[in-house]
């Protein structure tokens, strides 16, 4: 009788000091990015007044256009190597696992290094073609095709996923206010100066690069293993350790496609069918905003993990839980950020741009709603990716990019600027209810989930959980109890 119920103990046991070992550490890495990303919010806050200040309403619209083409690029074409590395990386020991964790890496950075060079090839095409068809200036064109040299050296996925699979989640907070406060200091000057949209496309231009390499080397450094381990790790055999890491890869791609195509292209929509001013207003409020819901993706990079490894573990209960506080917490940030907005923008706005910009403060406040609502959806986000149901996720996105594209035009048309914010509105809405949906599905699926009385050692927190099945999100058949 002791020798049929000891298993029961033990597994209840090991799936509590899991679910405390994981929580402990999801508090301390949401506490580093959540104070990170509030002291990165105030100094761009203050460089975007600069700059503003600096190249008024016109001049900032172009700068706009310019940053955003470039952005849009690289969010379209960018693998987001740090989905399946984490994915497939979770259930593995970075430093007793080397043989198996550097082909990861390794096929993680081909990802990178495809995709920004994608990006830069396709963006520069974009603005060659603007010249000769939208009659962009021969000195706006050298400008953007400056800023987008920067996309060459975009290798953040294998860096994001490194960071966070060994909990340095200190260092990206550390990283993310140092090149922000870097980046202030050249605007300071330029704007001491009065240097003109030219010096500031380059300060963007400088800072983004050393952004990209900071991270790499710095996320290098952290990691067990060594440059050349990663550059020389031999690709053969990995898909058959990883079945299904292909088509993962790309339906992350294809999702954030979509998605970013939405986020990002609205800019240009509004330049396109406004103009360059409208354009920079709409820029600031998406600026601001983007910080908020910068906090949906570090709080979700956070969990996601953690997720992998509760799924793994067949803890179904304690796999919800996290997905509910997380889900609780963003809910409650962007209302305290709406509410922020909506009784204090418009100070805050004209004490920081003057009075030319207070035609943002409206599209901001309906901005950060938009945000509130596409943030509180990232833990579902997170917990289908974890349980491998990325085709959930790509329908939904599919949905909501639909719902946009089908309502920005005719908005912009009526209401300017302020009709691609109600779009945005729309596609929250849409992302938030079919998250909701996608997940509450998947969690019906019993059969991912094992009982406490038959979790395997694996499952203890000191070592590996037990295989994922990618093709299915169930846990492979090899490893079952």
């Amino acid at each position: 009788m002791a020798i049929t119920t000891r298993p029961h103990v033990i597994g209840i046991g090991m799936l509590g000091r899991l679910g405390s070992a994981l929580k402990h550490r999801r508090v301390k890495a949401v506490g580093h990015l959540l104070s990170g990303t509030a002291a990165t919010l105030a100094i761009t806050l203050v460089s975007i007044a600069l700059v503003a200040r600096d190249l008024g309403p016109a001049a900032y619209g172009i700068l706009a256009l310019i940053l955003t083409l470039g952005q849009a690029c690289e969010r379209l074409l960018s693998f987001q190597s740090w989905q399946p590395i984490i994915r497939y990386g979770a259930s593995l020991d970075m430093a007793e696992d080397r043989a198996a964790f550097a082909p990861l890496l390794k096929f993680g950075l081909l990802l990178d290094l495809g995709g920004s060079v994608a990006a830069w090839a396709i963006a520069s095409g974009i603005a060659i073609a603007a010249h000769y068809v939208a009659s962009l200036s021969t000195a706006n064109l050298g400008l953007a095709l400056l800023f987008l040299v920067s996309l060459l050296f975009n290798f953040n996925g294998v860096a994001t996923a490194i960071f966070r699979l060994t909990d340095n989640y200190r260092m990206i907070a550390r990283l993310q206010v140092a090149n922000a406060l870097l980046r202030l200091a050249l605007v300071a000057a330029a704007f001491e100066l009065g240097a003109g949209l030219a010096e500031m496309v380059a300060i963007w231009t400088i800072t983004q690069i050393i952004g990209s390499l900071s991270n790499f080397v710095c996320a290098l450094i952290a990691a067990p293993l060594r440059f050349t381990d990663i550059v020389f790790a031999p690709l053969k055999g990995m898909f058959a350790k990883f079945p299904g890491i292909w088509r993962f890869s790309w339906g992350s791609n294809i999702s954030l496609t979509l998605w970013s195509s939405a986020q990002q292209v609205d800019t240009l929509i509004v330049g396109w069918l406004a103009d360059p001013a409208s354009a920079g207003l709409f820029h600031i409020a998406k600026r601001v905003s983007r910080i908020v819901q910068q906090v949906g993706s570090q709080v979700e990079s956070v969990v996601y993990p953690d997720l992998a490894r509760l799924a793994s573990a067949g803890n179904r209960r304690a796999f919800m839980r996290v997905v509910i506080q997380t889900e609780a917490l963003l809910a409650v940030f962007g209302a305290g950020c709406f509410l922020t907005i909506l009784l204090l923008g418009d100070t805050l706005i004209r004490m920081a741009l003057g009075a030319a910009f207070a035609g943002a403060v409206p599209l901001l406040v309906v901005q950060i709603l938009a945000v509130t609502m596409t943030i509180s959806g990232a833990a579902s986000r997170a917990g289908l990716l974890a349980l491998g149901n990325q085709r959930d996720v790509l329908r939904t996105v599919m949905a909501c990019s639909l719902a946009f594209y089908c309502s920005a035009p005719p908005l912009i048309f009526t209401f300017g600027a302020m009709g691609a914010n109600i779009a945005h509105v729309l596609f929250g809405f849409v992302w938030l209810a079919g998250l909701s949906l996608s997940l509450r599905n998947a969690m019906k699926a019993a059969a991912l989930w094992q009982q406490p009385s038959s979790v395997p050692a694996a499952a203890m927190p000191d070592e590996r959980p037990a295989p994922f099945d990618a093709s299915s999100g169930a846990r492979s058949a090899a490893s079952a109890p």
